[in-house]
């Protein structure tokens, strides 16, 4: 595994702010969830997450409600590779929540694909986790042990 700089890590981490974390595809309609809202590309719409969970009214189906839980998880990791940039932070809190991310989204990809009709990509799991590998594989190895 190479060594990389921890603003190349940080870099990475941004990445997820611009990459859709589940694309739908769905009665030729496409929607990209982003971890700021939904966007139509074709359209060239845009709700953002606050609207969404507004317009729900009762609030969104069970497996949607994983969206906004990763946000604040992806919330999280971007303050913890901030803290990693100088030398607060512990990778291995960084790792783990990049891992916790990528959960998030799977449960939402899962959750559209069982209702049916959808073609669905769980791109911001992929990312999360390769970022994860590719970044911190040596600090997730080590979860769970404590320095001496």
């Amino acid at each position: 595994m190479p060594h990389v700089n921890r603003g190349t890590r940080a870099v990475a981490v941004l990445t997820l702010l611009v990459v859709p974390w589940t694309v739908l595809l769905s009665g030729g309609y496409v929607t990209l969830v982003m971890p700021w809202g939904l966007f139509d590309p074709f359209a060239f719409h845009v709700t953002l997450l606050p609207d969404y969970l507004a317009a729900t009214g009762s609030g969104p189906p069970p497996f949607l409600l994983s969206w906004p839980i990763g946000v604040v998880i992806y919330a999280l990791t971007l303050a913890s590779v901030a803290a990693e940039s100088v030398n607060r932070g512990d990778p291995r809190v960084t790792a783990g929540l990049l891992v916790l991310v990528g959960v998030t989204q799977l449960t939402v990809s899962w959750g559209f694909f069982r209702r049916g009709g959808y073609v669905v990509v769980p791109l911001g799991t992929l990312v999360a986790w390769t970022i994860a590998w590719w970044f911190y594989w040596p600090d997730l190895r080590r979860i769970g042990t404590f320095p001496r």
